[in-house]
């Protein structure tokens, strides 16, 4: 009798795992009854960090949609001082990034709790493998002050246009050609980059990407052309020596190192240098942002990897 009574016990408790189990796998594909899938079990899973189960080298480029990267930022003794999220999505039938970067806690207080935002605008052009911006929108809030540059690209008149904010008076705007080929800002290369669109990124791989600067003029209100972003995939030899100076690379899947250097006027930094310590994958685990004004140097950490398949940020 009591082997009975123990053996049906152990049934109900196995019943009752069976129905909490299946519950879980209901809870991971949907979410407080939202019409949209929030995690796609097969896409969300992390083989190592900054790995995902879906990995391919290159392809249709809008395999990104509803890609959110979460990062932490620490900078002098303060550790996550700020938080970074960047994000690629659909919206009213066009492909969009967002990059958001903004002080949080102490920091956030002597600050004024400073934020940077930046949305990018494509469309998808070679067959769907290559990002062209349209449109890239600059937003640095300081309290209670913001400064606003709209950049828009029109790729059929050859005309690139800047509009310059105040809050939310237009104190400028300018017109100037659109030089022949891409320009690409930033959130799009670094999808392009992703993407194999300037070549395989293998050890020793430099790509030079035409660019703009994100808001100097000169005082003719002629907009000059920067120097092209320049992106380089580090050697064995040339890693050691940036891992030793910058104590970076330390995490168990930092396997490329990538220096960059950007318009420095983007991010307020000195010179617009900046390394990643990227995965397999093409994801960044680690990066230092050089000479952050203000700042110093920024240290940036890879906290996790969402994906809302055509969900919004």
């Amino acid at each position: 009798m009591h082997f009975q009574s123990t053996k049906s016990i152990k049934v109900f408790i196995l019943l009752i795992f069976a129905l909490i189990m299946s519950q879980g796998f209901c809870f991971g594909i949907t979410f407080a009854g939202s019409p949209h899938p929030i995690q796609n079990f097969k896409e969300s899973k992390i083989l190592e960090k900054g790995e995902y189960a879906s990995f391919i080298p290159e392809g249709d480029i809008r395999r990104f949609a509803g890609e959110t990267l979460y990062y932490d930022i620490d900078f002098m003794i303060f550790s996550q001082a700020a938080k970074a999220k960047i994000s690629f999505f659909e919206e009213n039938h066009k492909y969009k990034s967002l990059l958001t970067v903004e002080t949080q806690g102490f920091v956030g207080f002597i600050t004024s709790y400073v934020k940077h935002v930046y949305e990018a605008t494509f469309e998808v052009v070679n067959n769907g493998k290559r990002l062209r911006t349209l449109k890239f929108d600059r937003e640095v809030t300081v309290g209670d002050g913001k400064e606003r540059i709209v950049h828009a690209l029109d790729h059929t008149s050859l005309l690139h246009y800047m509009f310059f904010y105040q809050n939310k008076n237009m104190i400028n705007q300018l017109k100037k050609p659109l030089p022949p080929g891409h320009q690409d800002d930033v959130l799009g290369a670094f999808y392009n980059i992703r993407n194999a669109v300037y070549g395989e990124v293998e050890k020793g791989q430099t790509f030079e990407i035409p660019t703009f600067w994100t808001k100097f003029a000169d005082d003719k209100d002629e907009v000059k052309q920067p120097k092209p972003m320049l992106v380089r995939i580090l050697t064995d030899e040339e890693r050691k020596q940036i891992d030793q100076k910058e104590d970076g690379g330390n995490l168990t899947n930092s396997k490329l190192l990538v220096k960059m250097l950007v318009p420095s006027d983007l991010y307020e930094t000195k010179n617009g240098e900046l390394y990643y310590w990227a995965s397999n994958h093409l994801i960044p685990t680690e990066s230092i942002y050089k000479d952050f004004i203000l700042f110093g140097d920024l240290h940036i950490k890879f906290v996790k990897r969402e994906f809302r398949p055509n969900g919004n940020p």
